[in-house]
């Protein structure tokens, strides 16, 4: 496997996040905010696989402040805690997000997506201030020694993989014995009660919808037994004060889950 640093490698399913979509001024449409209950059904809509939907999205992916990513990110960034010095493996990382954080506080990255074009403006973001490497496929396709990394993260990308089974064990067998797998998502709560989506717009006003699926705790619970995963601490973020102060929108919404982060250690032996 080539590995250059600053670049795409190809190998050749993830992510999500409930976004905020865009007006166009061209063409005026009705938005219906990302956290009413249930589904919506408002028509026109065009649904998109994941790497379909957000090669689709990448565009504009970065641009609109995203309530999710503001309330996902806080606890994640707790759990991960000190990285200087680690090798991480970003799994599902998007345009970079992640990539950017943890090189900026002297992780060595390793970010990993199927969309092409979300890893097109992850390479953007690189810097010889902010170094990191890219490779495009899932973690299946991957073939990084086993044991090899001090942290995998996951960001909002297991909600869109339907199976969570064959992700965990390819993650787990590349995380060294003793080290830790933080993993946030949409909480289950959202495609449980009919939102199970992530929607976005493009210029136009036209809605593309994305599938995620439901994970429940128990899932996670017992992939964390059966792979030997010691569950350290789980967070369900909720919409807070702070939240509503940056999206007013969503008052209607306090104290109402957005997201859970889970902090896992790989047992010792």
């Amino acid at each position: 496997m080539e590995r250059v640093a600053g670049e795409i490698i190809e190998v050749s399913r993830l992510r999500g996040s409930l976004k905020r979509p865009s007006r166009s001024d061209k063409c005026p449409v009705e938005v219906v905010s990302m956290t009413r209950l249930g589904p919506d059904l408002r028509p026109g809509y065009k649904k998109l696989d994941i790497v379909e939907g957000y090669d689709k999205w990448a565009a504009t992916y970065d641009r609109d402040p995203n309530p999710l990513i503001a309330l996902e990110e806080r606890v994640t960034l707790e759990f991960v805690g000190n990285v200087r010095g680690q090798r991480v493996l970003d799994l599902g990382c998007g345009t970079g997000r992640y990539c950017v954080l943890l090189a900026e506080r002297g992780a060595i990255v390793v970010g990993i997506d199927p969309s092409s074009e979300m890893l097109e403006h992850a390479r953007r973001k690189y810097t010889p201030a902010r170094q990191f490497e890219l490779y495009h496929g899932t973690i299946e396709e991957m073939s990084f020694p086993s044991e090899h990394f001090d942290l995998v993260l996951s960001a909002l990308t297991l909600g869109h993989i339907p199976e969570l089974e064959p992700t965990f064990a390819a993650a787990v067998r590349v995380l060294k014995k003793g080290s830790q797998m933080v993993i946030s998502d949409a909480h289950p709560y959202w495609p449980v009660s009919g939102h199970d989506y992530t929607e976005f717009f493009d210029q136009t006003g036209q809605e593309y919808r994305i599938p995620i699926y439901p994970h429940l705790f128990e899932e996670y619970w017992h992939l964390s037994r059966k792979f030997r995963l010691r569950v350290e601490d789980i967070r369900e973020p909720k919409v807070d004060a702070r939240l509503i102060e940056r999206f007013p929108s969503l008052e209607g919404y306090r104290g109402i889950p957005l997201a859970v982060v889970l902090k896992l250690a790989k047992c010792s032996r």
